[in-house]
């Protein structure tokens, strides 16, 4: 019993540079309980299409495949790039569509898709080499969603927003059901691979730190609240002169009339005399980065209720965490403004062709309106 195809999308396409510059297009398969997605070169689609044709050689498929550019290339030109993905993307969706389905049932149809039959979506039939590194990045983009997740749960929870910290948990947890069972797809897809022994032990420990991030936020979803040794990894010590020394570091940094590292008032002061501005600006309150030495106008950055649980490590990765939501934001941004690129050079090409018709019109108009005369000439001399 095979999958029951919905839908098939091509929204995007990728320039690779190995082993070789080629472009990949990215096949969005919609089934009824669940997605996945397949890269394919162009030679791909050739051979599929190739293939129909020696299965049905008196019956063509509902619409042809784009044909091949050689002079210009295609690799060359966004302009071909794009309308061959707007060609190819109608070629699978009128097969998945027409009435007929006997290109539906070819064995190829469903491996040129990785249509599971009588079996999970998992195993080595179904990963390249590329396409399980591409479900890898997938996966670790969504590992980092849910950590983002329950941060903000954290945060709604301390502003006593309970509705939108209940959604966030409840999103978080979908998110982490999907990436447990597709970790065990990425794991199973590792096994006769036939890749080399130094490549087969990257992926696995590239594998094994996905899963220990998975295990990590499955504590983390699974309690009320933000575990600092959870989050963080990082361990307590039970020795007496380094938690003075840990205390004494953060009463430095909260402000607080203490000596650096164990040191008296005296030592302190000897070592470091703070200027008049200084002991304004810090009256008690933790001073991010520069900001302590800052004008006098300037105000710090204030305590929130996330940072005022989090030790100095803590504080530094919290910070990166933040910075890398930015990033992926940024790729994200990035990403759409590539597309709306896309698009608009696809509505200018669009508006071109438009404008080449109607100056067609225009002259069989023209040619038109001559002609009349003419005829109305010979009228008034019949006449």
């Amino acid at each position: 019993m095979s999958e029951v195809i919905q839908a098939i999308f091509i929204r995007e396409s990728e320039v690779r540079n190995t082993p070789k510059p080629h472009v990949v297009y990215k096949v969005e398969v919609h089934a009824a309980v669940r997605n996945w997605v397949v890269w394919k070169r162009y030679s791909e689609f050739y051979k599929l299409d190739s293939q129909f044709k020696t299965i049905f050689p008196k019956q063509a498929t509902p619409v042809r495949l784009p044909p091949k550019s050689y002079f210009p290339s295609t690799f060359s030109d966004p302009e071909k790039i794009e309308e061959r993905r707007r060609g190819l993307e109608a070629y699978l969706r009128t097969i998945l569509s027409n009435r007929d389905d006997r290109w539906r049932l070819t064995e190829v149809w469903k491996e040129f898709l990785c249509i599971p039959v009588g079996r999970s979506l998992d195993g080595t039939s179904f990963y390249t080499s590329e396409s399980w590194l591409d479900e890898f990045t997938t996966m670790s983009a969504t590992a980092r969603e849910i950590r983002s997740l329950i941060n903000k749960k954290s945060t709604h929870m301390a502003r006593n927003e309970i509705s939108a910290s209940h959604n966030c948990s409840v999103q978080a947890k979908k998110l982490l059901m999907k990436l447990s069972s597709r970790i065990s797809n990425l794991e199973s897809g590792l096994n006769g691979s036939g890749m080399s022994d130094g490549e087969l032990r990257r992926r696995q420990d590239m594998l094994t730190s996905l899963k220990d991030e998975k295990d990590l936020l499955m504590k983390l979803a699974s309690t009320g609240r933000q575990d600092q040794d959870l989050l963080y990894k990082s361990t307590s010590t039970s020795n007496n002169n380094s938690n003075n020394s840990n205390n004494a570091v953060r009463k430095s940094l909260l402000g607080e009339n203490t000596g650096f590292y164990g040191e008296d008032q005296q030592q302190q002061q000897e070592y470091h005399q703070p200027t008049p501005v200084m002991k304004e600006q810090i009256g008690g309150r933790r001073a991010f980065g520069a900001a302590a030495v800052q004008r006098k106008k300037e105000q710090l950055a204030k305590e929130t209720e996330i940072t005022r649980g989090l030790d100095n490590d803590g504080l530094l990765i919290h910070q990166q965490q933040i910075m890398g939501d930015q990033d992926q934001q940024v790729q994200q941004f990035g990403s759409i403004l590539a597309r709306q690129k896309q698009l608009g050079i696809s509505i200018g090409h669009e508006l071109e062709n438009q404008n080449q018709l109607l100056d067609e019109l225009d002259g069989d108009v023209a040619r038109t309106q001559t002609k009349l005369k003419f005829a109305n000439k010979k009228l008034q001399k019949i006449k």
